[in-house]
């Protein structure tokens, strides 16, 4: 994030004094030529908008189907198969105690996304959030949440749910409370829309960035579990948790493998940033602690996918007859 710009000056008052007027006709003039050159005393409403970018205006109109690069008719089912090489022992999503667990994200839907063939790449498009707003200097923020808006139990996301994920996070996340440092206040405007007030003006990126939130569920959060026991945000869980996003945790085993199912009623499954993506059935993660079983785990077809960062296994660790064909 950049820092916050000084404010700008404000403006200087004119006091002055009035005689008699010669005639109606002077204080006529008088009335307009002030009229005139006076300043507004009020910027004009922010208006709503679908999406925002830093530069320019953002690629895709209001009324856009879908982004270009996806494919709508593409087909749905099958299996990815990844690899997770650190372990993990909880499920909170947002404590910094432990491992959380690969692909947490496919849980959860933010109030913005963004679009990966922008010019601008810090364009973000309305999800949770269906519009948005803030005033020319960028002093502060408003989201107006999408009606259709729900978690996977069918409860509405809700202005005290965002409010609620962004205080949490801040208290208990260190990482978080310094991504965000620059927010002064959260606070719910109506049932529907938030509003971020910031520190400073002219921070062309707050507006973006607090687009990101992780919105969890704080009725789910502040209930309790099947056995009973309250449930805690600042303790680590193994509990799967209650998401909005388009897959939710089907099976988990603690330091072995988790997966995710996709959700069939997905709240945004026809939204135009969703279509044509989350097409896999399902998506797992399997853990290997060991990077060399993990190359030899791809070699034999039991994960789909790794990301490689040594050269030297680059040219010399691949030599099976897939990685030839």
């Amino acid at each position: 994030m950049t820092g916050c710009f000084p404010p700008s000056a404000t403006a200087r008052g004119v006091r002055s004094g009035f005689r008699a007027f010669p005639s109606v006709a002077g204080f006529v003039a008088l009335v307009l030529m002030l009229g005139a050159t006076h300043p507004a005393h009020a910027e004009e409403e922010p208006v709503w908008r679908h999406a925002s970018a830093l530069s320019g205006d953002p690629k895709y109109p209001p009324d856009f189907p879908h982004f270009d690069y996806v494919n709508p008719q593409a087909p749905v089912g099958g299996i990815v198969r990844q690899a997770d090489s650190s372990g993990f022992d909880t499920l909170n999503p947002i404590l910094t105690k432990g491992n959380p667990a690969s692909g947490l994200s496919l849980l959860y839907d933010t109030l913005m996304v963004p679009a990966f063939d922008e010019v601008d790449i810090s364009a973000e498009y309305g999800l949770v959030a269906e519009a948005m707003r803030y005033p020319s200097d960028y002093s502060w923020v408003e989201y107006r949440l999408n009606p259709d808006a729900r978690w996977h139990d069918g409860m509405p996301i809700t202005a005290e749910d965002v409010i609620w994920s962004f205080e949490t996070s801040t208290t208990i996340n260190p990482n978080t409370a310094f991504y965000y440092q620059h927010v002064e206040s959260a606070e719910v405007i109506d049932d529907r829309i938030v509003r971020f007030t910031f520190d400073g003006p002219d921070n062309r990126e707050l507006p973006k960035i607090v687009g990101q939130i992780l919105i969890l569920p704080k009725h789910w959060w502040e209930g309790t579990a099947p056995d009973g026991t309250p449930r805690d945000i600042t303790k680590s869980t193994l509990e799967p948790p209650l998401g909005s996003g388009p897959y939710r945790i089907e099976a988990v085993e603690p330091g072995r493998f988790i997966r995710y199912t996709r959700v069939d009623d997905y709240w945004a499954i026809d939204h135009p940033t969703r279509i044509g993506k989350n097409n896999f059935s399902e998506i797992r993660y399997d853990v290997y602690r060991d990077q060399t079983v993990l190359v030899r785990a791809l070699a034999a077809d039991e994960i789909d996918f790794r990301r490689e960062n040594s050269a030297k296994n680059w040219a010399t660790g691949y030599a099976f007859p897939a990685k030839d064909r």
